[in-house]
């Protein structure tokens, strides 16, 4: 089926729309009630008996879009309130450093520094990339090339200055 210069422009105005978020609807009581016993650990079947739906209700209730919503919330929450955050842990070493200075503790003070120090990274081994340039890469193959008893004299500094020219 072929479509008119109209319907053509229709739908791709439409599909260029932004979409609106579906508003949550009222949720009824025994929906929260589902929700409650959902969030307390309850499993499906438990859930439907405790907020009075039948057994057979159990899958209509967990596709239903609102108590989906209410309990993406509810965890969300929950998942707030309950994730210690690296600051947090950062803030209270730092609280425990004072409370040790108040008391006159060097030992607590140093042992909780080591702790902030761990949790930064301060103790991680550092590492160095080294990247050869041309100049460089010769300069290695030549010394690659010496015999041992040429790299002794150029060890002990008795070797003598090799001229070359240097190229940019």
């Amino acid at each position: 089926m072929a479509y008119t210069p109209e319907q053509i422009r229709l739908k791709a105005a439409h599909s260029k729309a932004p979409k609106k978020e579906r508003e949550p609807s009222v949720i009824s009581e025994k929906q929260q009630a589902y929700v409650d016993a959902i969030m307390t650990g309850a499993n499906a079947n438990t859930a439907c008996a405790v907020s009075g739906y039948h057994p057979t209700t159990v899958g209509n209730e967990m596709r239903n879009e609102t108590v989906r919503q209410i309990l993406a919330e509810a965890r969300k929450e929950v998942s707030d309130l309950t994730t210690i955050k690296r600051l947090d842990v950062l803030n209270m070493f730092m609280e425990a450093i004072s409370m040790a200075r108040t008391m006159a503790d060097p030992a607590n003070m140093i042992n909780g520094a080591d702790k902030i120090c761990k949790m930064m990274g301060y103790y991680a081994p550092e590492t160095k990339k080294i990247e050869l340039t041309m100049d460089q890469g010769r300069l290695h193959d030549k010394i690659r090339q010496l015999s041992d008893q040429e790299l002794m004299e150029l060890a002990s500094s008795t070797a003598k200055v090799v001229e070359g020219e240097v190229l940019s």
